[in-house]
């Protein structure tokens, strides 16, 4: 299989490893950036699960050493995106039933605290405007061309309330990369009725988090992340018989 980024991609790959996270935060060394680089390309898809992911391609394609990129896959390995084996290199792993079921549990937990967080600090400076313009093309989606973003948007709507939410130990403890293998994953398995669905959900825990009701923010971003699983555990339980 060719791991090579498309031409296209390499330009973005390039940008998120630019990007990183923001430095007045928590600064992070380069391995950390362009692990984060890799995981953002298995959300956007342009690595698939099962992937075999070349050093000497990720090298050229994100402009680091060798090295770099060897550390951003141990990152990955520790975390469980990735399967680092003997002669073959770096795999990207498929989440098992159990391992989406537990990843799920805890993104609950976390993502209702930080949407939660985010109502009582929406207030603050610039914070609605900005959320507001995060959320608007998860929530405003009635086309299925616009459906079909939705999934892409995400990344954005999670990092601006986690952003606002403030705490920068929430952010350590995020399972954030596999969060997006999760997602990569179960791309192609939700239909535009899964979609039109998950918009709602967004659309009121967006109403609540501008309203600034903590309570009903995380009330609402926990269902949703339950009904995340009721979309797709069931599928993979069918897929693993």
């Amino acid at each position: 299989m060719n791991t090579t980024l498309p031409q296209s991609a390499a330009p973005a790959a390039r940008a998120a490893l630019r990007a990183g996270a923001p430095a007045e935060r928590h600064p992070r060394s380069t391995p950390d950036r362009v692990a984060d680089a890799i995981s953002k390309g298995i959300l956007m898809r342009r690595f698939a699960v099962g992937q075999r992911l070349v050093e000497a391609d990720l090298t050229r394609e994100l402009q680091v050493s060798r090295s770099t990129v060897r550390e951003a896959l141990r990152i990955l390995a520790a975390s469980g995106v990735v399967e680092l084996t003997p002669h073959r290199g770096a795999v990207i792993r498929s989440l098992t039933h159990e391992d989406a079921a537990n990843l799920l549990g805890v993104l609950e937990v976390l993502s209702g605290l930080a949407a939660r967080l985010a109502a009582v600090h929406i207030g603050i400076g610039d914070n609605a405007r900005r959320f507001a313009a995060a959320a608007h093309k998860l929530v405003t989606a009635d086309t299925p061309e616009a459906l079909d973003r939705v999934l892409d948007a995400r990344a954005n709507y999670y990092k601006v309330m986690f952003d606002i939410a403030g705490n920068r130990e929430l952010d350590r403890v995020l399972p954030q990369s596999r969060a997006h293998l999760f997602r990569a994953q179960f791309y192609h398995a939700l239909t535009a009725a899964d979609l039109r669905a998950m918009v709602a959900e967004y659309r009121g825990i967006t109403e609540a988090i501008l309203a600034s009701d903590p309570a009903l923010a995380e009330k609402r971003m926990r269902r949703h992340l339950q009904k995340s699983g009721e979309r797709t555990l069931p599928r993979m339980a069918r897929l693993s018989l």
